[in-house]
């Protein structure tokens, strides 16, 4: 049926290399950011999306500005000639 092999027979791992994957903290924030839905985590505790939303609003801020500059009033004499 299918070409599946299982090696139930496998070998003892060393100790070290079983201490090496044992950081309970580690554990517990990859449980925590996979369980957490994004909306609510604060922008703030997410570098990652506090950056993007950073950087988008000084784009805004530059375009705004530059825009801004090009449209300021050309002064307009309104005085008669006589």
């Amino acid at each position: 049926m299918s070409d599946l092999k299982f090696n139930i027979d496998q070998p003892e791992l060393p100790e070290d290399r079983i201490n090496k994957h044992k950081d309970f903290k580690k554990l517990m924030y990859n449980y925590q950011s996979a369980t957490k839905p994004l909306y609510k985590t604060p922008l703030y505790k997410n570098r990652k999306v506090f950056l993007i939303i950073l950087l988008i609003l000084l784009v805004m801020f530059v375009i705004v500005e530059v825009i801004e500059k090009d449209e300021t009033p050309v002064p307009v004499n309104t005085q008669q000639p006589k």
